[in-house]
């Protein structure tokens, strides 16, 4: 007879959570060339680094938002607020805007917690940052993480008003505040949060369809009253398979740069395709390379604005 404890598995414990991203032999390979990496590799990740941690004024707004359902939109969200709470001393907001319940706090591996709507009823916008705390959920020395509407149905008390009452005032207390918002950038909560938004990462598969999907997106930002946003845009092209179709990503810069706009190609990675907890220990190199070029790419179009 089956032990009791099978049957209370649950669906997380199905999945493989020891998966690298890189396979042994690569990761041994890497080992042994990185005391001859060239210089301008090291130059240019340094510079990165330079960029993440620059310093602040005032808090960085950096929407990051998705043409379509299952583009790593969350996955980008919790790869780049991961990367600021690591090398910046101020404090960082990973910010769930999804109403459709996306999957940020499961990428963070955050908990139920209280939802944006519940800082908007309490009206704390003159509050200090220890009355505010209690709403979010702590994961690190300077890291915070509000699930947004988690627990709740599925667009339930997250609207443009509530943004505006709660999310706007909430990011005066940290340095970098990340938010991840619905598919799309059509509704009135997507304008409401690229309005308030220093840059926006828009996140997009590297296929002719997602290049196509993001090349319209950007085309209704610029003629509307979102047009500012567009040279603050930083499009990520993501490669969900190891053998997926990609387009020439060197080729959509070029015509990006027409609008101001950069794009930066995010390589597939096994680990983060389980879809489950995100584990900074075992992302494959490129993949926490890219995440730190990301990072340090979006503040700095936050700060050019």
């Amino acid at each position: 007879m089956a032990d009791q404890r099978d049957a209370e598995l649950s669906a997380d414990d199905l999945l493989k959570h020891d998966v690298h991203g890189d396979p042994l032999l690569r990761r041994i390979g890497r080992g042994a060339v990185r005391p001859f990496r060239t210089s301008p590799d090291v130059q240019a990740l340094e510079e990165h680094g330079r960029w993440v941690q620059h310093p602040v004024t005032t808090g960085r707004r950096i929407a990051v938002t998705g043409i379509r359902g299952g583009s790593g939109k969350s996955t980008v969200s919790a790869l780049i607020s991961a990367v600021f709470a690591r090398y910046r001393q101020d404090r960082v907001l990973a910010l769930d805007l999804d109403p459709e319940l996306g999957s940020l706090p499961l990428r963070l591996g955050v908990p139920a917690g209280r939802p944006l709507a519940d800082l908007a009823r309490a009206n704390l916008r003159a509050a200090a940052f220890a009355e505010v705390e209690p709403y979010l959920t702590r994961l690190g020395e300077h890291f915070w993480a509000l699930p947004g509407s988690q627990g709740a149905v599925a667009g339930a008390g997250l609207d443009a008003a509530v943004y505006q009452a709660a999310g706007l005032p909430l990011s005066r207390f940290f340095g970098v505040t990340v938010a991840d918002c619905g598919v799309g950038v059509h509704t009135p909560l997507h304008h409401a949060v690229l309005a308030g938004a220093h840059a926006q990462v828009m996140v997009t598969p590297a296929t002719p369809e997602g290049a196509a999907s993001a090349g319209r997106a950007l085309d209704y930002l610029s003629a509307g009253p979102l047009a500012g946003v567009v040279p603050r845009t930083l499009v990520v092209f993501t490669v969900h398979h190891p053998q997926g179709r990609t387009i020439d990503v060197a080729k959509a810069r070029e015509i990006l740069h027409d609008v101001g706009a950069d794009a930066i190609y995010l390589n597939h990675d096994r680990h983060l395709a389980t879809g489950t907890r995100m584990d900074p220990t075992r992302l494959a190199y490129t993949t926490r390379v890219t995440a730190i070029a990301i990072a340090a790419a979006a503040l700095r179009r936050a700060l050019s604005g």
